[in-house]
């Protein structure tokens, strides 16, 4: 027995009138012709093949609904291929494809998810998109796709597309190439397309096609998106192991009264069920596996576990549970699912539990569930349930073609990472609390949901082809979240009312990143950055836009296609005249009017709201810091005359990936302590380039040093110039990375720069004001061309000297030592052809020869005039 899963037997006729086509998973090879409605969806799984005869019209019913069914991948009606479909039409009798009636509505269209597609002479219509290829093969001949949303994407690096002869012509978008897809054309025309005829971008190989030059920089962020979105997930990956376990125990179809333990290895062979006033208990370390049977041939198990009692799965992180396929090749829908129904008393517990192969993992109605610090992977579904009180925390959902279903629930979702699964989370009438999640690289949609109440803090939504879409939401608070680098809109807002979007960080997405289609908002205090199109695209909408940065942004900060006005006060503009960057009335007499004044006439301190970052972004303006941020396997660029403030204690960490803080000569980038209040008073002589006189310095002014570091660990590439530290512990701290340094100054820091490894370049920077100016441990490095000076210790030599090279530097009048070899170092210090100041070098020096067994640093020759650093501000500190 399968729970909740269609299977109506699918009869075709032919015959001379439509005849409805019943949706379902087609189980051997199956032949249509003639005339058919298709009012349901159809999947063609692997090893079956699907014909459609010459002169065939299929009328697809559009459908807008929530699916239970886990193996469907759109919402709309679709044809799933993950077998082989062939049509076979002919240039006098085409095989067609049309939306049945005369209602705008759309179908998805035909999806090849893992199969291959083979279709000539065919017409396609009203789709969302015509064909869309997530994994596998296209090869389409002498066909026409009109009057889509897009006629056809591919999209991954196991998405392989041949078009032949194919007319692609009055869509709202042409043909799509994402994330590696191979696409490749041979005749025909991709033209007069609404919006966008072609998307080819670098990634894909074997291109005979170019897209037409495209001036709003879309294709350049959406570029941006794709290099950031292929990265690494590692950091988030987790897949728990367990050693091998002896058979403890076999089931059949079995039912477990009272309470049930279980230990080392169990097999199930059968359905399971454990009813009310029942426990099924499993103790840390369990594997329990389920033997694959599929009754009915439609490639789906039927084995799994019905509890109606509670479940106890309580692993631990060093001997977690699993639950997984029995067989040698486990693919997903092995078995069906563990399925918790009316278990609403005492809270069911899955923890530290991994859930793999199945149809869908967990699956409960009228319960009372938390699933905490798991893995669901490689199912067709990860969760789904409806009429729970839910608790979903520190999670991955991963693989899977969909992560997340949920209706009519009470569900609170925290710190999970929900990634790389065809479809991310879907929320329908729920009362959802959702924080400090991670969404990425879900290939379609990463957060959706629809009706209810949400609150919504503090998430990262990255690199799906949708962020964060909110349908007919009744009530809404979305706060502090980082959407970024998502293929179509970061956010959407469609028929909602008493929504407030505060605080977010929304950059870098393709086309719009706010777009607002019916809906009633409050819309403020928001940073809307560098995406493809708009930065907000309105069809309708009411309420009030305030107080946001907007600014860099392809085509237009707002585009108003309705005809209302909206009140748009206090905004920042990006420093532009906001004429100039809205569409309204004053271009197109229709439209409503974007009433911008009173007009902020500078950027104002966004406070970056999110903990970790997985996905390239850029800061600019203001930006306040005030806890730790990670950054992971990403670029982070922070642009000219950007402030970056910390609270005392903050920091940032950059693991894997890189930072690029590249400012201009009079377009400084600042890291500061954000109590502070001031920037550091720079001396005009080094301003202009020269140096100025021997002074004494106070001792205590490093006192106030108290925001944490900029630590790069394994960062290569990472790069600042014309870049300003103050008040930190340590301004940089470097290991093993390839780091490179230039006309910054490090002043009023407990430290200036620390490294270990390398290779590190330091040159034409000021170091002033410290108590150590630079720190090598084990280093690796070439400082050249610094004024060094006023510090307590200018430069201190932990250990491992040998691997720096110290030139052309102004090293002088630093309270202790210029240069200090460490205790440990026993290797001779390079510092030759330096500028010493006046006194002997050697009484500014501390190495072996003041204790014996420390290496010696190598001083000679020495400068006797001043490096001068002169340049026109390029070449200064």
């Amino acid at each position: 027995m399968k729970f909740f899963k269609t299977a109506i037997p699918l009869l075709i006729l032919f015959i001379i009138f439509p005849h409805p086509v019943s949706g379902k998973t087609i189980v051997k090879d199956t032949v249509w012709k003639g005339e058919l409605t298709l009012s349901e969806d159809i999947i063609v799984p692997e090893g079956v093949t699907l014909t459609i005869l010459s002169g065939t019209t299929i009328n697809v019913t559009p459908s807008d609904r929530t699916k239970s069914e886990a193996e469907y991948i759109s919402y709309m009606t679709e044809i799933t291929i993950r077998g082989r479909l062939e049509i076979e039409g002919t240039k006098k009798a085409p095989v067609v494809f049309q939306v049945k009636g005369d209602k705008p509505d759309r179908w998805a269209g035909i999806i090849i998810d893992g199969g291959s597609a083979y279709i000539r002479s065919c017409r396609i219509h009203g789709a969302e998109t015509g064909v869309y290829v997530l994994k596998g093969s296209l090869e389409i001949s002498d066909s026409v796709l009109k009057r889509n949303r897009y006629a056809i994407i591919a999209q991954g690096k196991q998405a392989l597309v041949n078009m032949n002869n194919i007319q692609i012509t009055k869509n709202d978008y042409g043909v799509f190439s994402l994330a590696g897809a191979k696409v490749r054309l041979k005749g025909g025309i991709i033209a007069h397309n609404m919006k966008k005829d072609l998307y080819l971008f670098d990634e894909t190989k074997g291109l005979t096609l170019k897209p037409a030059p495209d001036k709003s920089g879309t294709q350049n962020m959406i570029a941006k998106h794709l290099a950031s979105c292929s990265k690494s997930t590692s950091e988030i990956m987790r897949e728990y192991t367990t050693q091998d376990k002896e058979l403890s125990k076999i089931y059949g179809d079995e039912v477990l009264q009272g309470d049930t333990v279980w230990r080392g290895r169990v097999l199930i062979e059968g359905l399971l069920r454990v009813p009310e006033n029942s426990r099924l208990i499993i103790t840390p370390g369990a594997v329990v596996e389920f033997r694959r049977k599929d009754t009915d041939g439609d490639g789906i198990g039927e084995n799994g576990i019905l509890m109606q009692g509670v479940l106890i799965a309580k692993g631990t992180k060093e001997e977690p549970i699993l639950f997984r396929s029995a067989e040698r090749q486990r693919r997903p829908g092995d078995w069906d699912s563990i399925n918790i129904m009316n278990s609403d008393g005492a809270q069911n517990l899955v923890e530290f539990c991994q859930i793999e192969d199945a149809y869908r993992g967990l699956h409960f109605h009228f319960s009372n569930v938390m699933v905490n610090a798991s893995v669901l992977r490689n199912n067709y579904l990860g969760i789904q349930f409806q009429e729970s009180a839910v608790e979903i925390k520190g999670s991955r959902i991963y693989g899977n073609r969909s992560g997340i279903k949920g209706r009519d629930s009470r569900v609170g979702f925290t710190g999970n990472y929900v990634f790389g699964n065809i479809n991310g989370v879907n929320f329908f009438r729920t009362n959802l609390n959702a924080r400090n999640n991670t969404f990425l690289n879900n290939m379609l949609d990463g957060f959706k949901i629809r009706e209810g109440m949400t609150e919504a803090e503090g998430n990262l939504i990255a690199c799906g082809r949708s962020g964060l879409m909110v349908n007919d939401a009744f009530h809404g608070r979305f706060d502090n979240n980082v959407i970024v680098n998502n293929f179509e809109s970061g956010m959407s807002l469609r028929g909602g009312d008493n929504i407030e979007v505060s605080g977010n960080f929304i950059q870098g997405n393709g086309f719009n990143g706010l777009n607002l289609q019916d809906a009633g908002a409050v819309i403020k205090d928001n940073f809307i950055s560098g995406n493809g199109e708009r930065g907000i695209g309105i069809q309708a909408f009411t309420g009030a836009i305030t107080g946001n940065n907007i600014s860099g942004n392809g085509l237009y900060a707002v585009e108003n296609e309705s005809g209302s006005d909206i009140p748009a006060p206090s905004n920042w503009w990006g420093g532009k005249d906001a004429a100039t960057v809205i569409y309204d009335k004053d271009d197109e007499t229709q439209r409503g009017r974007i009433s911008y004044s009173p007009i902020k006439e500078e950027t104002f301190v966004f406070i970056w709201p999110v903990e970790d970052i997985y996905a390239d972004i850029t800061w600019h303006g203001d930006i306040l810091l005030k806890n730790r941020v990670n950054v992971f396997d990403a670029a982070l660029d922070i642009a000219p005359a950007a402030r970056v403030s910390f609270s005392k204690g903050a920091g940032l960490k950059v693991s894997g990936g890189e930072i690029l803080a590249r400012g201009k000569v009079d377009e400084r980038i600042v890291f500061t302590l954000a109590e502070s209040g001031k920037n550091t008073p720079l001396d005009p002589l080094l301003i202009e380039g020269k140096n100025p006189p021997l002074e004494k310095v106070d001792a205590g002014r490093f006192e106030d040093a108290s925001w944490d570091e900029i630590l790069l660990e394994h960062a290569d590439g990472s790069e600042f110039s014309f870049c300003d530290f103050e008040y930190a512990t340590w301004a940089i701290h470097s290991h093993f990375t390839n780091l490179k340094i230039s006309n910054s100054r490090f002043i009023h820091n407990e430290g200036g720069i620390r490294f270990r490894s390398g290779p590190v370049e330091i040159s034409r920077s000021l170091f002033k004001e410290n108590k150590v100016g630079i720190r090598s441990y084990f280093g690796n490095a070439l400082i050249k061309e610094n004024v060094i000076l006023d510090n307590e210790v200018g430069i201190f030599v932990r250990e491992k000297g040998s691997g720096l090279t110290i030139r052309r530097n102004n090293i002088y009048s630093n309270r202790a030592y210029n240069i200090r070899a460490g205790d440990f170092n026993a290797e001779d210090i390079d510092a030759r052809e330096n500028w010493w100041g006046e006194n002997d070098p050697a009484e500014t020096i501390f190495d072996g020869r003041h204790e014996p067994g420390i290496g010696k640093v190598i001083y000679e020759p020495y400068l006797k005039e001043q490096v001068e650093l002169k340049g026109k501000g390029k070449h200064t500190p």
